[in-house]
């Protein structure tokens, strides 16, 4: 693992579940190699949490996450960031699907049963909304997601 700058909500993690590891709740913006800050400049915005999605997809998933919207607000900031950052992003997918992260799935071709707890888990979360105030540098080495640099959004 490595660096993100991502959003931190106010959601303690969920509870864990044989094969199932909960993550310190974030929304991933972008991936970077190393740490690196920058100045851009964005308004607060507000993001509501959709239903439970599997990550990269249903067939073979290594993440129970939520959906966030609004895409809009979200990918713009992205695409900010991209380009303040230019050759530290590691990966810029044409296909940013904006999730709250929440477990980590340790299981190899994991049922639907075997899944099922921490999705409901999950569930708890749809529809909740909350405020984006800041985006953090997030250190991920080892799964702790720590903030090592905070950049506030004006209001």
């Amino acid at each position: 693992m490595g660096y993100i700058y991502g959003v931190l909500p106010p959601i303690p993690p969920l509870r864990p579940f044989e094969g199932v590891v909960p993550l310190k709740p974030h929304i991933t913006l972008v991936k970077i190699r190393s740490p690196a800050k920058v100045e851009v400049r964005y308004r607060q915005f507000v993001v509501r949490l959709g239903p439970v999605v599997l990550m990269p997809s249903a067939a073979r998933p290594r993440y129970i996450a939520l959906k966030a919207e609004p895409y809009g607000e979200l990918a713009a900031l992205r695409s900010l960031l991209q380009s303040a950052l230019g050759d530290a992003v590691e990966e810029r997918h044409a296909d940013f699907k904006p999730h709250l992260s929440v477990y980590a799935v340790r299981l190899k071709r994991p049922t639907a049963d075997e899944l099922s707890p921490a999705v409901e888990e999950a569930s708890k979360y749809v529809g909740a909304s909350f405020e984006v105030k800041a985006i953090h540098l997030i250190d991920t080495t080892g799964g702790v997601y720590m903030p090592i640099y905070s950049l506030p959004l004006y209001a």
